[in-house]
């Protein structure tokens, strides 16, 4: 029983759905839906040349995408309509009385038609839209600003909210001036948003913006050709509009469509107005305060004309006067609109802007600072052709939590900057855009000031080493340098890639690098895998990395890297132990060689260090003041054991004929290095006299004294005959040394004859060889 009950329910309800579909329209291919007893029709998309007839209770009506040519009869539409939506037909002409009645209507969508004004249209024409919120003229090209009187006076006491006028003005007309007259009405309403995008737009008439409404929030007057006026300090005047949209301006439109169809526009000279204003007064609104007092200002200043470039330059780079912004502002769009200039000290009346997005320009220097803008968070500079920014440009805008400078040419201004006074201010910045700005180098403390950095993009740049210092940027997670020079990180960089990883998850992008494969790189290729394989750090498109081998050949993609990675490592393995190997080789070798010349200069090395030594701290017992006098005739180098032969030559010498001899029993002075009183005697004797004997060849201070008389005759006596070499005992030959048997060879030398009679003439000989200037 239940059941059958419950069946019969939902079988009254969809025959009264079946009913309710059933009424709407007349024709029968529209698509009715019935949401909380509001019948909705769908016609779109049927190609129907006339409207068909709706019942009373459709409630919306979607007639777009058809080919209508008018619009529907009034009495095809039922009262109660909300939302009539007739865009994307082909009709031309308003209707008197195409409106009447509909005053529930809120929504109405006309767009992408061919409406034009006639001379019969009604001022009242929307006079009963009183319920309209959003009403929508876009796309018709030849409605032109004319139809700006109509709309204002029909809806000023209506409760629009969204006014859409985007491209009413045909593409290649006549430039166009927004008329203090065509807006007047404007100024009742509660309009938030006012679209006027792509209507030739180059000027507002001086007070336009007194008669927009007080309300509006929302303004898009991009895709316009607007000029410097003096519109511009007005804006201040809109007390609550936050939003506006003045980008795209001169922007460059293709002609095929014009092309194609052969449709040249018409003139759209500003003509009278179709309708006789003085049938209806006008109410007029004052400007206020603020408004007048910048008018008087600038009108003094200028003559009122504000199109002159030079005018215009001389405000923009005023330095005294506050630039007006309205109070209330957070987000301006004003790129690609063909500004060409510097950016000078700039100083706005308080605001709450936090978005300004100026891409696309000229402005190719950045001289600031900007003051009155502490609060913007996002700033897009982007693709400005600047090649210089000054230390204080940024100085004031501590509050940037993004900032784009991307296509410019920063890398002339970044790479002087040692200390990181650029962005030294920017303390909240996360996000830095400096793609491609031909940066070839960036100091080690350039970003030093970024605290709170975590997105931070150098792509498309030439940088060859990442030389600026990531451990300063404690928060940093994902850094791009793709599309640049590198070759391979060293191991500073992966030590702080590593650091950074154990602290935040961090991304790393190196697209686009010349990525070297080789021995030199192989510790770079080993961390990269094992970092991605562990995934402690994440390589954007690790598959599509690549990198080059030495010969040139084809580049190893990374999906396949680990096969030629065993392989690498077999050939720097082998490659680094014959590096060791020829290392060790050529060490030994300079080792060896080292050694040999050492011993080969062994003497003249010895002498050269004494000799220095001695100068400075020298033996003071030898040593007179002056270098050119001897303090003895001739040093005796002898063997102790010869001792016996050394007393009779001081008998012979010293007292028979008055010779000054040198003793090193006698004459060294205790305490002091032996080298040094041999090299002290040496060089304070007019001669050397080597008493050879086996005794002698077996001292090695006897061989240290016979070369060291060598050296000084060499280095220091010009060969002048310093040495004499007395045999006083037979030496076998195969005994004596290769160095004696060349002074043997070289000099004259005098045997002791150890003979009573002879002895006497050996006596002689010595004495006239120490008293002679050369051995004869």
């Amino acid at each position: 029983m239940e059941l059958r009950f419950f069946a019969v329910a939902v079988l009254s309800v969809l025959i009264q759905i079946g009913e309710n579909v059933e009424r709407c329209p007349f024709e029968k291919r529209c698509r009715c839906f019935n949401f909380s007893n509001n019948i909705h029709a769908d016609c779109s998309n049927l190609g129907l040349k006339l409207s068909p007839d709706f019942w009373a209770n459709v409630t919306r009506i979607d007639l777009s995408h058809n080919n209508l040519t008018q619009l529907p009869d009034r009495k095809k539409i039922p009262d109660n309509l909300t939302h009539l939506d007739l865009s994307h037909n082909s009709i031309s002409a308003f209707r008197n009385f195409s409106f009447k009645g509909l005053f529930k209507l809120t929504v109405l969508k006309l767009n992408s038609n061919k409406f034009r004004l006639t001379n019969k249209l009604s001022i009242n024409v929307f006079a009963d839209l009183i319920n309209i919120k959003t009403l929508d003229l876009s796309e018709n090209t030849e409605l032109t600003f004319r139809i700006l009187p109509f709309l204002a006076y029909g809806l000023q006491f209506s409760t629009i909210s969204t006014l859409s006028l985007n491209k009413i003005h045909c593409t290649f007309g006549l430039g166009t001036e927004i008329k203090k007259d065509d807006i007047r009405y404007l100024n009742n309403t509660n309009l938030t948003e006012i679209h006027l995008s792509s209507n030739r737009i180059e000027l507002l008439e001086n007070g336009t913006s007194d008669y927009f409404p007080k309300t509006v929030k929302r303004i898009s007057i991009a895709e316009n050709r607007l000029t410097f006026g003096l519109y511009v300090l007005h804006l201040g005047a809109l007390k609550d509009l936050e939003w506006i949209n003045a980008s795209l301006q001169y922007l460059s439109h293709s002609p095929i469509d014009i092309i194609i169809s052969n449709k040249i526009c018409r003139d759209e000279r500003r003509k009278e107005y179709l309708i006789n204003t003085q049938d209806y007064s006008y109410g007029r609104v004052h400007k206020t305060n603020e408004t007048a007092k910048l008018l008087v200002r600038y009108k003094n200043k200028t003559g009122g004309n504000f199109t002159r470039s030079s005018q215009r330059n001389e405000l923009l780079n005023s330095k005294n006067e506050v630039q007006p912004l309205p109070p209330n502002i957070k987000t301006v769009f004003y790129n690609k609109s063909a500004l060409r200039f510097e950016i000078p000290r700039l100083k706005s009346n308080e605001n709450k802007l936090e978005e300004l997005y100026i891409q696309d320009n000229i402005l190719y220097s950045w001289t600031g600072p900007v003051l009155g803008m502490e609060r913007l968070r996002v700033l897009n500079m982007s693709n400005n052709f600047c090649s210089s920014v000054s230390k204080s440009f940024f100085k004031h805008l501590g509050n940037l939590s993004e900032l784009y400078l991307s296509d410019n040419l920063l890398g002339f201004s970044l790479s002087p900057d040692t200390e990181g006074e650029i962005f030294a201010s920017l303390k909240n910045l996360t996000h830095l855009e400096l793609r491609a700005n031909r940066i070839t180098h960036l100091p080690n403390q350039i970003f030093k000031g970024l605290r709170s950095i975590k997105d931070l993009v150098l792509a498309d740049n030439t940088l060859s080493t990442i030389d600026f210092s990531i451990s300063t940027l404690k928060n940093l997670q994902f850094l791009d340098v793709s599309g640049n020079q590198i070759e391979f990180l060293s191991e500073t960089n992966m030590k702080d890639v590593d650091q950074q990883a154990d602290k935040v998850s961090f991304t790393l992008n190196l697209l686009r690098n010349p990525i070297s494969c080789n021995c030199k790189t192989l510790s770079f290729l080993q961390w990269m895998i094992k970092r991605h394989d562990t995934k402690k750090i994440s390589f954007k498109s690790f598959e599509k990395y690549s990198c080059a081998t030495s010969s040139q050949g084809k580049p190893i993609m990374f999906s396949k890297i680990k096969d030629y990675m065993q392989k690498l490592e077999k050939e720097c393995n082998s490659y680094t132990y014959l590096i060791i190997i020829l290392s060790f080789i050529i060490l030994l070798f300079f080792v060896i060689l080292l050694c040999g010349l050492l011993y080969r200069y062994r003497w003249k090395l010895r002498y050269f260090y004494f000799m220095t030594k001695s100068r400075y701290h020298g033996y003071k017992a030898v040593r007179s003041e002056s270098q050119s006098d001897f303090k003895y005739d001739a040093f005796v180098s002898y063997a102790d054991d010869d001792f016996p032969f050394v007393q009779k030559m001081m008998l012979e010498l010293e007292e028979n004929n008055g010779i000054r001899l040198c003793i090193h029993h006698r004459d060294f002075v205790p305490g002091y290095d032996i080298c040094e009183n041999i090299i002290t005697a040496v060089n304070k004797s007019k001669k050397t006299i080597a008493i050879l004997s086996p005794n002698f060849i077996k001292s090695s201070w006897c061989m240290y004294e016979l070369h060291i008389a060598k050296m000084e005759d060499i280095y220091s006596r010009e060969n002048e005959g310093v040495l004499l070499l007395v045999f006083y005992d037979a030496v076998p030959v195969d005994k004596i040394p290769l160095s004696i048997m060349d002074l043997i060879n070289q000099r004259s030398y005098i045997e002791f004859p150890n003979d009573e009679h002879a002895d006497s003439i050996f006596w002689r000989r010595l004495c006239n060889s120490i008293n002679d200037e050369f051995l004869s």
